[in-house]
This record gives C-alpha cells, structure tokens and sequence, in this order.
C-alpha cells in the first residue's frame, strides 16, 4: 500500500526542529491531482535525481498572485523617467514611500506592482547576456510589442526579440535590469 504525502501542507521546518523531528505534516483537506514530479537534489557536492509522485494542489495558505518584484535601481530620478515616463507606469500613491531606511516608488502594473529600490546594485552591468531572456528578467504582459518597439525605437532603448519568435521584446532598464515585455 502506497503512502501519499501532502506536500503543499508540510511545515517550514527549522535545522534544530528538523533534526529533532519534531514537526508533522498537517493532513491534507482538498482532494490532490496525481503527477509526476522530478526533484534535483544536491548531497555534498553530488546531484541525485528523484523521480516520485507527488499530489498537485493549491497551498492551502491561500496563493492568490503575485503582488509586486523589487527592482533595485542606483538613482531613482533615472528609473522613474524610464518606468513612469517612458512606459507610463503609474504611482500608487497609497503605498508608502516613507517607511523604509532607503528611496523607493511603487508603480502600478496592471493590478500588481514593481517596487523601485534605490540601492547600491550588486550586478554588474558588463558581462551580462544580450538577451535579456537568458538573464534573471521580470515580464510584463502588453498589448501591442510593435508600438513599444517604436517607444524604445525612439528613446534609443537597445532591445532584442524574441528568439522564439513570439511577439515579445526584451529590454534593460538604466540599471541593466532585464525587461521582458510579451503581447496577450
């Protein structure tokens, strides 16, 4: 008879109560897909290959959808031309810009946010792909990839397509954060 775990509703364990064992799982209350899961796994300097099927369901915290990336930029001035003025992204103004020990914006993407940063950048800006799809990259859904290729066309915005060739342009902000900008 098989075992099956719930392992969208196993705990966060800590080292100590790991070690310890001293956390159970909590039972499972929606009824699971069955799939296939295949899990890397590094063993001290080794990398072993596990094959197990696992159920598939919504986490039972409740994921709803993603609320903001951060994007740490140098000046934020710098960013907000390219982000509000540029592509029209809009302030919220109820989020607060206030309350942190550093500068920073939030700006409407839809019904999510990018939250502007003004940090030091620990990326370097050489050496990076071209291709900003073969780069750590945030992906903004639009509507028309031709009309912002002219917007970046006109600005000087340098920017790659597609190597699928799907209607997608990819893009670095002033900071050489990775853009990707794909049509719905």
């Amino acid at each position: 008879m098989a075992t099956t775990r719930c392992v969208a509703s196993l705990p966060l364990l800590s080292a100590s109560s790991a070690a310890a064992g001293r956390a159970q799982p909590a039972p499972c209350t929606a009824a699971p897909r069955r799939v296939r899961t295949r899990l890397s796994v590094a063993t001290g300097g080794e990398q072993q290959l596990i094959t197990a099927q696992e159920p598939a369901q919504e986490p039972d915290y409740g994921v709803v959808s993603l609320h903001h990336v951060g994007i740490l930029c140098e000046n934020l001035e710098r960013s907000m031309a390219f982000y509000k003025d540029l592509l029209g992204l809009k302030v919220n103004p109820a989020r607060p810009t206030d309350k942190l020990p550093y500068r920073g914006a939030w700006l409407w993407v839809g019904s999510e946010m990018i939250h502007l940063m003004e940090l030091p950048n620990p990326d370097p800006l050489t050496g990076r792909p071209e291709h900003g799809g073969r780069d750590r990259h945030t992906c903004i859904a639009i509507k028309d990839v031709l009309k912002l290729k002219e917007i970046f066309d006109k600005a000087g915005i340098s920017y790659t397509l597609s190597k699928s060739g799907r209607p997608a342009i990819f893009a670095r902000d002033p900071d050489g954060n990775a853009l990707e900008f794909t049509q719905v």
